[in-house]
């Protein structure tokens, strides 16, 4: 029975080693031929509120990395309006498969509307958990009144403290970044080139990490665990 028991676990083993090659040789060839598919998820500072499409955040961080060599492409799941809740309803849709970066910011319509800072979190680490268990990089940021870098930390994702950093001081946004007649100031052109200015070098350092990944598959495929083996029922 013993020997019987040996011969499974590594017959299992030896087809997980099988599948892993199986999966390299498809990494492999897709980081070939394929651009880095970057998803940035959020409200309305994401979805580009009253700018046209290619002035919202994520079509400038597109064209900022391409125009540095960077072979990407950033989809805008942004929604207006959205709270961290409603953000982790939609996450399978708004992140499809295939994405392999997430730029994630919720949690500013949150707060405006009084929401409990404790469900707040715990809507935003779910987010990041769900994005990381697709081995997924996350970039989480976060608000300057609401640390989430214990969050990132805890997930293994980068964490960018807040997301107005060149364009308000003490809370106050610069006019000139902002839209006229908005008594939110949600940013124009201008203000989402400065956004853009500070995340390039943050995307780019995962960047790094995913062509490494590429790279080197089988020994990124090797370093996500297996399941654990369901232990045996005693025999009678």
């Amino acid at each position: 029975m013993r020997k019987y028991q040996f011969i499974k676990r590594v017959s299992k083993r030896l087809s997980a080693c099988a599948l892993l090659a199986l999966l390299a040789c498809a990494s492999i060839h897709g980081a070939r031929a394929d651009p880095v598919r970057i998803v940035a998820f959020g409200d309305s500072n994401t979805a580009g509120f009253r700018v046209q499409n290619d002035h919202a955040y994520p079509a400038q961080l597109e064209r900022a990395l391409r125009a540095k060599g960077y072979d990407v492409r950033v989809l805008n799941s942004g929604v207006s309006g959205n709270t961290s809740s409603m953000g982790l309803a939609r996450i399978d849709k708004a992140v499809p498969p295939g994405t392999q970066i997430a730029i994630v910011y919720f949690g500013r319509n949150d707060v405006r509307w009084g929401l409990e800072p404790a469900k707040i979190r715990a809507n935003i680490d779910a987010i990041v958990k769900r994005l990381r268990a697709r081995d997924i990089q996350v970039l989480l940021i976060g608000l300057r009144t609401f640390n989430l870098a214990d969050i990132a930390a805890a997930n293994g994702a980068l964490y960018y403290p807040d997301f107005f950093a060149g364009i308000s001081h003490d809370g106050d946004k610069d006019p000139k970044y902002t839209l006229i007649f908005d008594p939110i100031q949600h940013l124009n052109a201008a203000g989402y080139e400065v956004v853009v200015s500070h995340l390039v070098p943050e995307v780019e350092s995962m960047l790094a990490k995913q062509q490494a990944a590429d790279q080197d598959p089988i020994g990124h495929l090797l370093s996500v665990p297996l399941p654990p083996e369901r232990p045996q029922r005693a025999t009678q």
